[in-house]
């Protein structure tokens, strides 16, 4: 599932793969791929659940919502860069490539998190739209 998509998508920014592109099919896509998937639901967890349900924080304006996807995005960067890196993947162009698509993976992985699990929330439930979802 994870190879595919990151595939697919480093192949916009760079066709040529590298040297160590079965590192990557096999082990960092999967990983990496599951981590952000994890953190994002996470995220959206302690956004909508911890700190507008249970903390009545207050954060619930579309700006701190921002700020968890800014997060999110951010998050997915570190992740791609600590677990490539320490798998032994060649620093390069095509791990920095990776690197952007999983910070857009990460941010796409808590909007899609967001809209499912946002009705739920006491005090967030409209945050960041208001609609059917």
């Amino acid at each position: 599932m994870f190879t595919s998509l990151y595939s697919a998508l480093i192949s916009i920014f760079q066709g040529q793969r590298p040297a160590d592109y079965g590192l990557y099919k096999t082990e960092l896509f999967p990983l990496v791929g599951w981590s952000t998937l994890g953190m994002a639901l996470l995220l959206v967890l302690l956004f909508y659940y911890l700190f507008n349900s249970i903390l009545r924080t207050g954060m619930f304006r579309t700006t701190h919502w921002v700020l968890t996807l800014a997060l999110a995005a951010g998050l997915g960067t570190f992740l791609a860069y600590n677990l490539s890196t320490g798998h032994g993947a060649e620093g390069g162009s095509y791990l920095g490539y990776f690197m952007v698509v999983n910070a857009i993976v990460g941010a796409l992985w808590f909007l899609l998190f967001s809209v499912l699990l946002k009705r739920w929330s006491t005090y967030a439930r409209t945050t960041p739209f208001v609609g059917p979802f």
